[in-house]
């Protein structure tokens, strides 16, 4: 009884201060954005260190999670009830949201979240920007919120196409780490049940599955529209990949930040899998991509 007092309470304020920061937000300038990029995919794929990638550019705003203090708002949720007006008022309200905040699923500024528990990422960034949360020129906003967004478009039959056709500067960028170590983290971390096909009786295959379908919709996407969906691999980062990220959502390419991204990036794959599920994985995508041979190709690339 006292805990749901509690929550009730909290949600009362949370509620409240949200009301307060979607005022506030209206003095935010948009003057030079050129894009809004919203993340896709699953979780634990290389979704933080994307996003730490993207707030090291000195044009680039990154809001962090924050959907529970989004989409309840009708003044700023344009994804089910599209309009110019709504549009505008999100991209200010994340902006604002962006410069506080909390770590975890409230969410906040990029700065709060994990990623930046590492010494390299906080000098990285205290280098360039000093304390300051709001870049000086903004001319892209990228929201990390990922699975949860595909699945609230799901919830109200809007695609990622529908949302573009209405408004050009939607992009929407697909960050691919080695799927078998993504699913094993998936599921070793519970993340796993955002897919809304799986449950705690979902085997490691289900979960690897779920991942790989996820990816061939952003290719079938891209192929449709390839201005506006753009996709990296873990094991072909490099320069030219940062100039392309520039190239899609409408940046300056900047040299420093290039750099600095270049030298924090440094993952490996950490687990180890079995037989089983390699082959698993090597005939789901030679099955089910073949109308996408380069991918096909660099997807295999994991495992050879």
């Amino acid at each position: 009884m006292i805990s749901r007092v509690l929550d009730k309470f909290k949600n009362r304020l949370q509620s409240y201060r949200d009301k307060k920061d979607l005022a506030a937000s209206s003095s935010v300038n948009l003057d030079g954005l050129e894009s809004v990029c919203f993340l896709s995919g699953p979780y634990r794929n290389l979704t933080s260190l994307t996003a730490a990638m993207a707030v090291l550019h000195p044009n680039c705003q990154v809001l962090n999670h924050a959907q529970s203090r989004i989409f309840p708002y009708n003044e700023v949720n344009f994804f089910k009830n599209y309009s110019h007006d709504r549009f505008n008022s999100f991209v200010k309200y994340a902006i604002w949201l962006s410069l506080s905040g909390f770590r975890g699923r409230l969410g906040g500024s990029i700065l709060l979240s994990h990623a930046f528990d590492k010494s390299v990422l906080k000098s990285k960034y205290e280098e360039r920007f000093d304390d300051n949360l709001l870049k000086d020129n903004i001319n892209c906003l990228l929201w990390k919120e990922g699975l949860h967004l595909k699945n609230y478009l799901l919830k109200y039959n809007v695609t990622e196409l529908d949302l573009i056709q209405k408004n050009d500067k939607i992009r929407f960028i697909l960050p691919i780490r080695n799927p078998l170590d993504c699913a094993f983290s998936n599921q070793k971390t519970g993340m796993s049940n955002i897919f809304n096909n799986i449950n705690k009786d979902s085997t490691f295959q289900d979960i690897l599955k779920s991942i790989l379908d996820e990816f061939l919709s952003f290719f079938q996407n891209q192929k449709e529209l390839n201005s506006n969906f753009f996709h990296f691999y873990q094991h072909t980062f490099n320069e030219d990949t940062l100039k392309q990220f520039c190239v899609y959502m409408n940046l300056p390419f900047d040299q420093k930040w290039s750099l600095d991204v270049l030298e924090i990036y440094n993952i490996k794959s950490s687990y180890n899998h079995s037989k089983q599920d390699i082959a698993f994985y090597k005939k789901y995508v030679s099955d089910n991509f073949k109308d996408f041979p380069t991918e096909m190709k660099n997807l295999l690339k994991f495992v050879e």
